[in-house]
């Protein structure tokens, strides 16, 4: 970052660019990144390549807004290193060993044909052997991602040429590094000979073999000692970064490229418990960074160059040489019943991986002007030619496999799929009616175990089989949830299987592919909430919290579901009505489907309680425990708030804290009848037959916010019925600590919690709680608790409030106030907190506005910081439903003192 801070901090001189200058160039580059991804997706284009062409419109060959400057050469370094960090990280060394022949040889000679036709060509075109070298080197790599997506889009990616090509790139990846390691040095060198390829290529092995046995040594437990001991999830992800850097500088210190360092720093942080985590935390810097280094290859690019006679020649002849070299590679899959066009076809794009090469010639003068141009060409070429071939080439294939190749056979006793020296096979060909069944039982063992050719062929063959779900394949896919890994979910998506059974899931993986910042389309999806409740209940590094509420649940279906739910809605952007459509199809009982809906219903609740001051608050903790109603849902709630997203230390704390108080009200019957339990108390307690009755019929938020005795009470005074205009107070209190509760009873009145509150007001009474209640027969009793040096008088009170009942409600505006809602926070009600200047009668305009609005309030806490008052309420609409946009709208003109807001109904 040198470079970078010595530009930022110049102060004049010719060439240098001030602050100003320095962001409006990031504004412009990050801008145009996204907006050229977006675009390029919805023309079903790679999104690197439009944002290759939006440098070049941003860039001196169109525009001129950007010029090409260290700036963007160090922030598109950056975002090559955290691009082949993830590569690393994806990357399953164990894989290296199971591509196969077929792929392996794939793999070799479609980097040995390109790298041995472009050297020769590039000789051919008078260009000295060391750039010859560098040129050859730059038409190796296959973007197979462009090839993995067209296959998933046209459902062939069980094919055996699918398989074979994204096979080899696997191998492909490491031999791309290898290549690009020790072509560079050669060329920084500016030598070519015997000695110096010999060392540079023991050199990199070297580097390669230390760093990787290093990495794989020390990189799990130190990344668990930094969890186990970190008091911030972001210390992980600033070590894993740290890392990064310093693996690159080590590559950079021994004149290797600096991205072989960040692939090896993946490749050791992928063996840590953390790596899924990391990978997730690490990917928003990355849709920053990476993209910031394709626009600056645009932003360099000469479009009059790429015109120039000469170019289009040499461009012409490349791309000529780089096709050729890769059809010539399908003849490593030699001996296979395949379509040999069709795995040539896929190994064609350079994508990303050839823009690297492109950029590094250039930076290390290697390239010329019009050698760097040809070459952005050949890659643009190839791969926008990729997806039409594929596609006709599929259309016109006539080697893949039907049902009539398989003669249905009887099952053998150890049954139709068997692991054998690590493969899993099919052991006969089973009906087709058992396609899902098979599918998931295989899912499970390719968590381990490669799978035979035969097995996937025979998925293949069937791939238009119906499927439906009974409870045995449900039981199977639940233990998929728990048990599955990303092979799991890989294989599923190969066969196509999830498409014809769970299209939403489905759709979130078509989502995922189509993302243009996910870089790797061939990256497989993961359930990030799911994923964080199976690491965090098998993590015996983190504290006892999660795991012990995870071994206390029942059955851990129904939070497994929610959390699946959750992430593909998120992931496909479809809100929580994706729920009841996975369950709907999935064969569950009606209880766990109304458990997991009631979940997926709930999640935000906790989460939204983290920054709201009132979170401790009792009559919060108890409407919540009542909404919740047996420990075995808060245990759920709670694991599912905890995994779907990172939390900070503080937030952690709070969440515990919470799902503890939650506990204790439960209490250890589990609290299902919490209502009712109190309820009962209170009518034992009553010595009145009608005043039992009237706590029989009481609101549940009104009986869960008092204790039994102040229900009797509150009840005797309701009882018998007030007349209409007249009103009963009384008064119960601490004369040492000025504070008083004061209980109104009366018939519904409109406006009557304004009314009471400015005859409070009047009598010098600050109220700093209450909660209201009202009955079926229009009976209201509301309890306040006010502060006041002197006991207040109980019949003056209630001559003041039946005077302002004869008077008609005229509520004053709030000037300057300011009103926030929120649904997710309480179970049954709407929080809403309105901040304003305090003054005398502020509580009375406020229940004003709520009268005219016609909404209903429940309960309300009174607070004052410096002038400012801060009260919270929770309302409800007079149906008892939580508010609308239209409902707060009124409330919002209402304080304005716009008396349109007034609802034609009217409300206490």
């Amino acid at each position: 970052m040198t470079a970078a801070v010595s530009i930022l901090a110049a102060g004049g001189g010719e060439g240098a660019l001030d602050m100003g200058t320095v962001l409006f160039h990031l504004f412009v580059v990050l801008l145009a990144a996204k907006v050229a991804a977006e675009l390029a997706e919805r023309i079903r284009i790679p999104a690197v390549l439009g944002e290759i062409v939006a440098g070049i419109i941003i860039g001196p060959s169109v525009l001129g807004v950007v010029e090409p400057g260290q700036i963007l050469t160090v922030l598109g370094e950056i975002g090559v290193i955290l691009l082949l960090l993830n590569v690393g990280l994806e990357m399953d060394v164990g894989e290296l060993t199971k591509v196969g022949r077929a792929s392996l040889a794939v793999a070799v000679m479609g980097v040995a044909a390109p790298f041995a036709g472009g050297t020769i060509a590039a000789i051919a075109l008078g260009e000295e052997t060391k750039t010859a070298i560098f040129v050859g080197a730059a038409l190796t790599a296959t973007s197979v991602g462009i090839t993995a997506r067209v296959f998933g889009d046209l459902r062939a990616l069980s094919l055996t040429e699918s398989r074979i090509v994204l096979g080899a790139a696997v191998a492909d990846d490491v031999l791309g590094l290898v290549i690009l390691t020790v072509v560079t040095r050669i060329v920084v060198d500016g030598s070519v000979s015997a000695g110096t390829i010999l060392g540079t290529i023991g050199l990199a092995l070297g580097f390669l073999l230390l760093t990787g046995i290093a990495g794989a040594k020390l990189a799990p437990p130190f990344f668990q000692g930094v969890q186990r001991f970190a008091s911030s999830p972001a210390t992980l992800i600033g070590i894993a970064m740290a890392a990064t850097l310093g693996f690159s500088a080590l590559a950079e210190a021994a004149h290797l490229a600096p991205i072989i360092g960040a692939f090896m720093a993946g490749l050791a942080i992928g063996r840590t418990k953390q790596a899924h985590r990391l990978e997730r935390d690490l990917a928003p810097i990355g849709n920053v960074f990476i993209p910031v280094f394709f626009l600056s290859i645009g932003i360099s690019t000469d479009v009059q160059a790429m015109f120039k006679p000469s170019v289009i020649g040499i461009a012409a002849v490349l791309t000529a040489v780089a096709i050729a070299g890769k059809l010539l590679a399908a003849v490593g899959a030699f001996g296979t019943r395949t379509d040999k066009w069709l795995i040539g076809f896929g190994m064609i794009p350079r994508g990303e991986v050839g823009l690297i090469f492109a950029a590094i010639g250039l930076r290390n003068n290697v390239l010329g002007d019009d050698l760097y141009a040809a070459l952005i060409v050949m890659v643009l070429i190839t791969t926008l030619a990729t997806p039409p071939l594929l596609r006709w080439r599929l259309k016109s294939s006539e080697n893949a496999t039907t049902p009539d190749d398989f003669v249905e056979e009887p099952e053998p006793a150890d049954g139709w799929i068997v692991v054998r020296n690590g493969v899993v096979h099919l052991n006969a060909n089973p009906s087709p009616t058992r396609v899902l069944p098979l599918a998931l039982d295989a899912a499970l063992l390719v968590r381990d175990h490669r799978p035979d050719d035969r097995l996937v062929e025979w998925f293949a063959a069937h791939r238009q089989q119906t499927l439906a779900w009974d409870a045995g394949t449900t039981a199977k896919f639940l233990e998929l949830l728990r048990s599955g890994n990303p092979r799991s979910w890989r294989f599923l998506e190969t066969l196509g299987v999830l498409e014809r059974a769970l299209p939403e899931v489905s759709r979130a993986l078509r989502a995922r592919r189509t993302d243009p910042s996910e870089l790797d389309p061939l990256r497989v999806l993961r359930f990030p909430t799911v994923d964080r409740i199976n690491e965090n209940a098998a993590d015996d590094s983190l504290d006892d919290e999660f795991r012990t509420e995870f071994e206390h649940l029942d059955r851990v279906e129904p939070l497994l579901l929610a959390a699946l739910s959750l992430d593909v809605a998120e992931i496909a952007g479809e809100g929580s009505d994706v729920a009841p459509s996975i369950l709907g199809q999935l064969s569950i009982s009606v209880a766990d489907e109304q458990e997991t809906a009631a979940l997926v219903a709930d999640a935000s609740m906790f989460l939204g309680l983290l920054h709201d001051p009132d979170a401790l608050d009792d009559m919060v903790v108890i409407q919540m425990a009542a909404h919740l109603g047996s420990n075995e849902r808060r245990r759920r709630l709670y694991l599912l708030s905890v995994a779907s997203r990172e939390l900070d230390v503080f937030e952690r704390a709070v969440l515990e804290e919470i799902n503890a108080r939650l506990g204790a009200e439960l209490g250890s019957d589990g609290g299902a009848n919490l209502c009712d339990a109190r309820r009962e108390a209170a009518q034992q307690l009553a010595d009145d037959p009608l005043v039992a009755e009237r706590i029989a019929h009481a609101p549940r938020s009104y009986v869960l916010a008092n204790q039994p005795d102040e229900l009797v009470r509150q009840a005797r005074l309701a009882e018998p019925a007030p007349r209409p205009g007249t009103v009963r107070v009384a008064i119960t209190g601490d004369e040492v600590a000025h504070r008083w509760r004061i209980d109104v009873a009366s018939q519904d009145h409109p406006g009557l919690l304004a009314h009471i509150a400015s005859a409070f007001t009047e009598a010098g009474l600050d109220i700093v709680g209450a909660s209201i209640a009202t009955w079926g027969d229009r009976v209201v009793v509301d309890s306040f608790v006010v502060v006041s040096t002197t006991r207040p008088g109980a019949r003056a009170l209630a001559e003041s409030i039946e005077g302002r009942l004869r008077q008609p409600l005229r509520p004053r505006p709030v000037t300057g106030a300011s009103v926030r809602f929120d649904n997710s926070v309480l179970p049954w009600h709407t929080s809403c907190v309105v901040e304003a200047e305090d003054a005398p009668g502020l509580l009375a305009s406020i229940a004003g506005a709520f009268a005219l609005a016609d909404v209903e309030v429940h309960s309300a806490r009174i607070s004052t910081d410096g002038g400012v008052a801060l009260d919270r309420f929770a309302v409800s609409g007079r149906n008892g439903a939580k508010l609308d946009n239209a409902a707060m709208g009124r409330i919002r003109r209402a304080l304005e003192g716009d008396l349109s807001a007034r609802s034609r109904r009217s409300t206490r």
